[in-house]
C-alpha cells in the first residue's frame, strides 16, 4: 500500500513538473505548441553554424537567416527548403541582424565592422556605414524597420534609435531607470516592444517616442535574451538559460511556458531570439544548435 502510495505520489509531481514547463513527447506542449519543422540545410556544407537573427520576407513567402559563424545569409521558403546561400563575394565580416527592404535591398548589422551595411542585391555590392547619434558613435547590435525608418539598438548604451533612409538620426528610444538598457525589441502594431534584460520588464513605446508602459515580468523569467508579440497580443519572452519561451498576457500575467534543454528535435541549446512569421509560426533561432526551428499551434 505504501508503495503504491509513493507511486501516485511520483506520478502526480511528474504531471506537475510537466504542466510547469509546458514540455511533453514528440514535441507536444500542453500550450498546444507542436514542433513543425527546421530550416534545413540538407548538406554537410550548407550548414550553420551560428545563426544568430532571422527576417521573414511576408511578400515573398521566405525566411532570412543570418549565420555569423560563417559570415552569410541564408534564404529559405515557406516549406524550410534552403534558397540560396549570400556572402556578397565574402565582404561580410561578422554579420549579426538583418531587415530587408522593398526596394531590393537588406541591412546588415555588421559586428565586425561596427557597421550598419547596405547590400545591393541587383548589384551585388555591400556598402558600409558608421552610425552617430549627436555626434556620439553607435554600435549597432538589433535592427527592426517601419517603413522608410530603420530602428538600430546600440549595443554600448542599450537605446533604440531611429534613423531615416539616408541614416540621419531622429529619435532615441531609452530607459533611465533600466540598469544596461535594451538587450531587444520588435516593432508591433505601431508600437516598440523592448526588452530590459536586468529588471526583467517590457518597455512599449510610440514611434514618435513616448513611453506608454512598463511591463514587469517578475522572476518567471531567469535570462531573456529576446521577444515577441503574438497574434493574439500575448507576449512571449525567449529565456537563454532556462532554454524555453514563458509567455505573458498584455498584462505581464504569467500563462506558461514551453519547450525545454536538449539537443533533439524541437529542444533547445542555446537560443538567441524568437520571431513570428506572418503565418502565425513561432521561430526560434537557436545558437547552440546550429539551427532555425518553427513551432505552430
Amino acid at each position: 500500500m505504501v508503495k503504491l502510495l509513493n507511486r501516485g505520489a511520483f506520478i502526480v509531481s511528474l504531471i506537475i513538473a510537466m504542466l510547469s514547463t509546458g514540455c511533453l513527447a514528440e514535441g507536444k506542449t500542453v500550450s498546444g505548441w507542436a514542433w513543425q519543422r527546421v530550416l534545413k540545410q540538407d548538406r554537410f556544407q550548407d550548414a550553420m553554424q551560428m545563426p544568430t537573427a532571422m527576417f521573414v520576407d511576408a511578400e515573398k513567402g521566405h525566411y532570412y537567416v543570418v549565420d555569423s559563424g560563417r559570415n552569410r545569409l541564408l534564404s529559405f521558403n515557406r516549406q524550410g527548403e534552403l534558397l540560396n546561400i549570400f556572402n556578397a563575394g565574402r565582404a561580410l565580416q561578422t554579420p549579426f541582424d538583418m531587415v530587408k527592404t522593398g526596394v531590393g535591398g537588406i541591412w546588415v548589422v555588421e559586428k565586425g565592422k561596427n557597421s550598419l551595411s547596405y547590400i545591393d542585391l541587383k548589384a551585388r555590392t555591400v556598402t558600409p556605414a558608421t552610425l552617430y547619434f549627436k555626434g556620439t558613435l553607435v554600435y549597432p547590435d538589433r535592427i527592426e524597420s517601419a517603413g522608410s525608418m530603420l530602428y538600430v539598438l546600440d549595443k554600448a548604451t542599450g537605446s533604440i534609435i531611429s534613423y531615416d533612409s539616408d541614416l540621419v538620426a531622429k529619435t532615441r528610444f531609452s530607459c533611465s531607470d533600466c540598469g544596461t538598457g535594451f538587450v531587444d525589441f520588435k516593432i508591433h502594431g505601431k508600437r516598440i516592444w523592448a526588452l530590459d534584460q536586468q529588471g526583467k520588464a517590457v518597455y512599449r513605446f510610440r514611434l514618435d517616442g513616448t513611453r506608454e508602459a512598463v511591463i514587469q515580468l517578475g522572476d518567471t523569467v531567469n535570462f531573456p535574451v529576446s521577444l515577441d508579440i503574438g497574434p493574439s497580443g500575448y507576449i512571449y519572452v525567449l529565456d537563454r538559460h532556462a532554454r524555453d519561451v514563458a509567455v505573458y498576457d498584455k498584462g505581464g500575467v504569467f500563462k506558461y511556458r514551453f519547450l525545454g534543454k536538449g539537443i533533439s528535435r524541437g529542444q533547445l541549446y542555446y537560443p538567441v531570439e524568437i520571431r513570428f512569421d506572418p503565418w502565425g509560426g513561432l521561430c526560434v533561432v537557436d545558437e547552440g544548435n546550429a539551427r532555425v526551428e518553427i513551432f505552430t499551434r
